[in-house]
Formats: C-alpha cells, sequence, structure tokens
C-alpha cells in the first residue's frame, strides 16, 4: 500500500525529517529520524537487533521457529516475553515518525469544533501541528493509519480532519495513551475547563508485560470483554486470597481461562495495582472508607470504559488491608443505537417514538443496576436521530461518560471549583446549557435533588430532557422522584413528565436446546404468591421452558444466548397526570395511574414465557 507520506529515496535522518514536515528538528525528531532510516535500511530482524528489543541469540532462535506463512515482526511479537513494540516498529518501518510524546507537537486549533472532535474519537486519531503550522494526523496505532489511507479518495477529503486541516496532513503515529490523554484533555476543556483527566490503560504497552500482577488483571479483563460480561468481582477471603467472579446474563460465574482465586500476594498486588490506574488511591496507602475510581481499558480485544468501586472490610482485629473490588465494564463504541437492537416490545417502541417527536417533557428509563438503563436512554437519542438527523442539537450531561452517543456533544460534571456548592454548581451547568442552543438535554441519572431539578427545568423551559433512575417500577419511579424534589416544584414535575419506563433484563433461552414442560404444583404455588404480592392476575401457560442443563454447542454451554428486556410504561396524559396531582396532594390516584399503564412487567415477561424465551424464575422480578 502507498502511504500519503513518502519518503521520495532520502537516505539522510535529517531528510527524513524534513520529509515529515520539520524545518528546525529537535533532538528527540532527529533520534526518530535515524531509526526510521535504520529500520528502511536493514531486515525487519536485523533492526530489532539493532534496537535492542531482540538478542541475537533470540533473534536466531525464533527465525528458526517461524513458520513461511508467518512475516518476521508478528512472530517476534506474539512471543509471550516479547519486547518488540509493534506499532513503533510498523511505523518506522514504513517510514513514518512514531512520536513517543506528543509535546513537541501543538493541538491543531480545529480540535476544539465539536464535529472534529468527534470524527477524531471515531477513528482514534488526532489532529496536530508540527512547529505550529503544519498539519498532522497523529493515530492511536499502524492499523488505524491504514484504515484511513485505504478509504476512497472522496472519503478522506470529506472527513471532518482532512478538511479541518486545508490540506492533506502528513501522517503519523503516537502510543494509544499519548492520543487518549489529549482526546480525554480535549473533552474536559470542552466540558467548561475541567482538570479531571482519563486513566488510560493501555493493556499491550511493554512494561505490562514485565508486572505478574498486571499481566493477570489484563488477561482476566480481555477475558472479561471476550465473554461478554458486565461486571468483574474480587472478593477477598479472610487469609488475603481472593475469589474472582464475573456476571454474565445477570449472573455471577467463575472465569473459564484464568484462576478463579488468586493467591493473598497477587490478590493484594492486583488491588493495589486498580487503585492506583484508577485513580481511587493513587498513593497506595491503607484506605479504611470505600473509594471508586475510573480506568479507560484499551487492548486488542477491545476497549472499555470500567467504573471501580473499593469497600475496605475492617474486619475488627484484622490488621491485613482487605478490600472487596467490583468492576463495572462498559464496552466503548461511537455507533448510534437503534430501537430493533434493544429487543423493545412494539408498545415501548411506540412510546418512545412519539416522546422523541415532541419538542419538550421528560423521559425517564428507570430500573435496578444492570438493567440495560443507559442503553435504552442510547436508543431513545438514536430514535431522535433516525427522525430528526442532525437538524437538532443534542447535549448531555455526565457523570462519568462512559459511552460515547453518536450524535450527541457529551460533557462531563464540572467538579475542580470547589468554591462552588452542588445547588450553585448545577445551576452553572443549567445557564451553559440552555446557552448552548439544545433541543434536547440528558441527564445521566437522577442521584439527588440537584439532578433532579435540572431535568425537570430543563424539561419545562422547551427542551426534550432524557434521564435514568434507580427504582423499582413506573409508580415507584414517580414517588421517588416526587420525594426527590422540593414540594413546591411539584406541579412543575407532573406537567414536565412525558413518559416512565421501567427495565429489567431477563435471560433468554437457548432455543436449541431448552425443554418445555407442563409447570410443577411448586411452580404454580410460587407464581400464585407472586401475584398476590404485585396485585395482579393472570395465569400460567399450559407449557414452560426451562434452560438445559449444560446447554449445547448452539449456546456455548450456557443453556442462555442474550438477554431480554421486560419492560413498563406509564405514558404521562392529561388524565395521569391530573391523578398524579391529586396523589401527591394526599387524595387518590394511585388505581388511575396503574391502569393508565398500557404494559406492565408481568404483562411484558408473560408474553415472552407464553413464547418459551425466558423461565418462570427470571419473570418473577
Amino acid at each position: 500500500m502507498t502511504l500519503t507520506v513518502k519518503l521520495n529515496g532520502t537516505s539522510e535522518p535529517a531528510e527524513f525529517a524534513r520529509e515529515w514536515g520539520w524545518t528546525n528538528p529537535p533532538t528527540d525528531i532527529f533520534q526518530i529520524a535515524t531509526q526510521a532510516k535504520a529500520a528502511m535500511s536493514m531486515m525487519s530482524a536485523e533492526f530489532l537487533v539493532h534496537m535492542g528489543w531482540v538478542t541475537r541469540q533470540e533473534c536466531e532462535r525464533l527465525l528458526e521457529s517461524k513458520p513461511q506463512d508467518v512475516k518476521t515482526i508478528t512472530w517476534f511479537a506474539k512471543q509471550e516475553k516479547s519486547n518488540v513494540p509493534m506499532e513503533r516498529v510498523m511505523a518506522l518501518m514504513n517510514g513514518l515518525p512514531f512520536y513517543e510524546h506528543l509535546t513537541v507537537l501543538t493541538v491543531h486549533p480545529s480540535m476544539y469544533q465539536p464535529d472534529v472532535m468527534v470524527a477524531a474519537e471515531q477513528i482514534d486519531a488526532a489532529l496536530m501541528q508540527i512547529e505550529g503550522r503544519e498539519p498532522v494526523m497523529v493515530f492511536a496505532t499502524f492499523a488505524g493509519l491504514l484504515n484511513f489511507e485505504a478509504m476512497g479518495r472522496s472519503e478522506r477529503a470529506s472527513n471532518a480532519l482532512t478538511k479541518a486541516a486545508d490540506e492533506i496532513p502528513k501522517l503519523a503515529v503516537a502510543s494509544r495513551d499519548e492520543i487518549s490523554a489529549v482526546l480525554a484533555m480535549l473533552r474536559s476543556e470542552d466540558s467548561g475547563g475541567s482538570l479531571e483527566s482519563a486513566n488510560v490503560w493501555n493493556a499491550e504497552a511493554p512494561e505490562n508485560k514485565n508486572s505478574p500482577e498486571a499481566r493477570e488483571i489484563t488477561r482476566l479483563i480481555d477475558h472479561a470483554l471476550a465473554e461478554k460480561t458486565t461486571d468483574i468481582s474480587l472478593r477477598p477471603f479472610r487469609d488475603g486470597a481472593v475469589k474472582v467472579q464475573m456476571r454474565k446474563l445477570g449472573s455471577m460465574i467463575d472465569p473459564k481461562s484464568t484462576s478463579a482465586k488468586l493467591n493473598a500476594e497477587l490478590g493484594t498486588k492486583i488491588i493495589r495495582l486498580l487503585q492506583s490506574k484508577s485513580g481511587a488511591n493513587p498513593t497506595n496507602t491503607v484506605q479504611r472508607t470505600p473509594s471508586d475510581g475510573q480506568i479507560t481499558y484499551r487492548s486488542s480485544v477491545g476497549d472499555a470504559h470500567t467504573r471501580l468501586s473499593f469497600i475496605p472490610l475492617n474486619h475488627l482485629g484484622e490488621m491485613r488491608a482487605l478490600n472487596s473490588v467490583s468492576i463495572r465494564l462498559l464496552p466503548r463504541s461511537e455507533e448510534s443505537v437503534s430501537m430493533a437492537q434493544l429487543k423493545l416490545s412494539d408498545v415501548v417502541v411506540e412510546q418512545i417514538s412519539f416522546a422523541m417527536q415532541l419538542s419538550q417533557g421528560l423521559v425517564l428509563v428507570v430500573g435496578p443496576t444492570n438493567s440495560g438503563k443507559s442503553t435504552t436512554i442510547a436508543g431513545c437519542i438514536g430514535e431522535h436521530v433516525r427522525l430528526f438527523g442532525d437538524s437538532q442539537k443534542r447535549l448531555s450531561v455526565e457523570d462519568p461518560i462512559e459511552r460515547f452517543i453518536y450524535g450527541v456533544t457529551q460533557i462531563n460534571v464540572l467538579r475542580e471549583n470547589q468554591s462552588l456548592s452542588d445547588t450553585d454548581r448545577w445551576s452553572v451547568i443549567l445557564r451553559a446549557l440552555k446557552r448552548h442552543d439544545p433541543d434536547v438535554i440528558s441527564i445521566g441519572e437522577i442521584r439527588d435533588q440537584q439532578t433532579a431539578d435540572l431535568c425537570v427545568n430543563s424539561a419545562i423551559t422547551g427542551h426534550l430532557a432524557l434521564s435514568t433512575l434507580h427504582a423499582n417500577d413506573t409508580l415507584m419511579a414517580f414517588d421517588a422522584l416526587a420525594k426527590t424534589i422540593d414540594k413546591s416544584k411539584w406541579f412543575q414535575l407532573i406537567e414536565s413528565l412525558s413518559v416512565i419506563i421501567a427495565q429489567r433484563l431477563v435471560k433468554e433461552l437457548c432455543p436449541h436446546c431448552c425443554r418445555t414442560d407442563a409447570p410443577t404444583p411448586a411452580d404454580r404455588k410460587l407464581f400464585s404468591r407472586y401475584l398476590d404480592n404485585i396485585g395482579e392476575e393472570t395465569t400460567l401457560p399450559e407449557k414452560i421452558a426451562t434452560a438445559k442443563v449444560g446447554g449445547c454447542d448452539a449456546c456455548g454451554g450456557d443453556g442462555f444466548v442474550g438477554l431480554l428486556p421486560l419492560n413498563e410504561v406509564l405514558p404521562f396524559t392529561r388524565k395521569v397526570k391530573d391523578a398524579a396531582g391529586a396523589l401527591l396532594e394526599g387524595g387518590q390516584g394511585r388505581s388511575t395511574l396503574a391502569q393508565a399503564r398500557p404494559l406492565t412487567l408481568l404483562q411484558s415477561g408473560m408474553d415472552l414465557l407464553r413464547n418459551h424465551r425466558i423461565q418462570l424464575a427470571d419473570l418473577l422480578v
């Protein structure tokens, strides 16, 4: 493949540097150019020895065992204790600079434009300047650079980064951590000058290969991402050993390809490493109070935002520092989420579509932890994008940003100004949002009075507002939200509400191996007690399905093939709003709200139960 940056037969390091755009290259750039000259004048194996990444003896041994159909660089890099920096080698061997530190460059002014920033994050690159004038597009991976080169000429020309450069930019590669740090800095500056920086962990960095604890935890996270799990649990025993489990399809399971129990020494080192990497305890001191942190994790398996919670056990008389750790995995994706992807019922899709066509109102998605609330909100925004495209502006306020949502300008919560109270801080954010002229405002989660007020104030001032809340069902969500805000704003809350959607996620049975049988007397008794508890009536179908123990090849032995949503919907029609007002004032109104639900959690689950898509046990939410 012919790269955009050609060396035109140059041979001296200074000529390399000039081809890269430098007129007065500093010492670091001259050294990189010298390495590029060596890389292009040597065989790949010889270059690795020249750079000290492999010894002569190792080189000869690996060349003897190398399969004929595998490239030398790939074979050397695959070795367990390999120190070969693949991205750097590939860039230099193709005559391109590899910037170990982006401080030698400056950020191109156009990177502060939202569309350019979005384009940069989509291809994992940053538009920089050489000596403050020459534009250069720096990629986090050599493969990303090749993918850009593989685009058609018109597609490259229409890319926001290319257009921002006003010319065909030079190309270069840098470490993923450097690119991530630049993008994180730009995101934080876009949110009002936040000084928070992303804790980026590149699993494939050479230093991780020499650390047993780093190798073990990266193997575990990679395994969890490959298995599409949502959480990792590290639970200490009294002797300091650590039990490892993952949550898949709602259930805690042991990992298949890594150890389910870590010895005390390794477990302690892993927890300390996670505390340090996530910012929860960067000094590695003994902590006796809970702490939180976050890491942007990157590896060849995939990228994920990880949210970490550390709770010290503090047993009486215990001298050992024992921490229980929970790691939430949120895979990074910039793709728009469509209604079809969410497997929602027609009733829910119709309600969401109608709410997204309104110019104002509050849309609330509620449920417990791990119920897919944020994903459904992303689906709502995807539906809004489908309806209106780029003709409307969408902003989100999140703490922190956990996933990229196409079509939305995402803003981290301002935190560094400690002189502001929570109330003042959210007032500043609300004023900033309104000045930004949005049509849609999404607030990540209603956690307290300030975030509840922000949602209501957004919805009553001509904006379509969306958010999430922890609540069991739609009726409890309305009650919890009303108790969160001041009584003086009850009328505003009721008038602002458009629809509340409750959600659970349940395991979907494998259609190839699940078995169907008549309900047992125990099943009927359990179901009857459940109906008495929720105050609803229905009957069990003649046949219900259960998972096959051990599963089959189609489901990988799990017995289940994924997750399905159970939903409940409460649209706030005029009748419902009047009943809600009466209820808050101490009158009768609950039955009106309950009867106004076109779909309940029970009805949603019964449809899946009758179609043999879920088990009875998973219906009892």
